[in-house]
């Protein structure tokens, strides 16, 4: 698992891990990659941005019916020790015959594609039972619409710096007009809040 130990429910009161920066498992990825036919064995890697290990984990799929994570997990103010997680699958019938896997939950049996590190023991579950929360939950106003301008941003290739714009082969000219002008129109109304939150601010301060 991450360097250092993962705590569980460490942080403030209301304060929920992001589901963006957990080490969470994709059952999704898994099927898509082969990774759960019975008798297979292998070492998940996460790694940030700069690819620098994360975590890891071990993986072993006994049979068709579940997988079993093995991976060192270390108590708030305890030891550390060896878990070993039993993960149920299930599957849902699609059309024209194939099937779809998924994961169940070990706390809830909930289905769900994704579990995190978290659940009760130091073990995997689903997003509720891991007590994660999606980033754009706690995001007020501002952070939506700066979330909003960068993908935006995106579509039109912009770099890094924010100073090369060049439309994107495929893209009509028109499309590419559009993008732009609600681009700065978002850029308008999160400076408008900014300077509104500052505004309120200086008031506080002078009463």
């Amino acid at each position: 698992m991450p360097r250092g130990g993962l705590r569980y429910g460490a942080g403030r009161p209301g304060w929920h891990r992001k589901a963006e920066a957990s080490l969470s498992l994709d059952v999704r990825r898994l099927a898509r990659l082969g990774y759960l036919r019975a008798g297979m064995s292998y070492g998940w890697t996460w790694r940030d941005g700069y690819g620098d290990v994360v975590g890891t984990i071990a993986v072993a799929v006994p049979d068709a019916c579940r997988v079993l994570l093995s991976y060192r997990w270390t108590p708030y103010a305890g030891e550390p020790q060896r878990v070993c997680c039993s993960v149920p699958l299930c599957r849902t019938r699609c059309n024209y015959g194939a099937s779809r896997v998924w994961f169940t939950c070990p706390e809830c049996d909930r289905r769900c594609a994704l579990i995190y590190f978290g659940a009760p023991g130091g073990q995997y579950g689903c997003r509720r039972c891991a007590v994660v929360a999606y980033a754009s939950q706690s995001e007020d106003w501002i952070d939506r619409l700066y979330r909003k301008q960068q993908k935006l941003a995106k579509r039109m290739a912009v770099g890094a710096d924010d100073c090369i714009w060049r439309r994107p082969k495929g893209m009509h000219q028109s499309t590419y007009g559009r993008l732009t002008e609600q681009f700065f129109e978002i850029e308008e109304a999160r400076d408008q809040a900014i300077f509104y939150r500052i505004e309120q601010r200086l008031q506080a301060r002078c009463r």
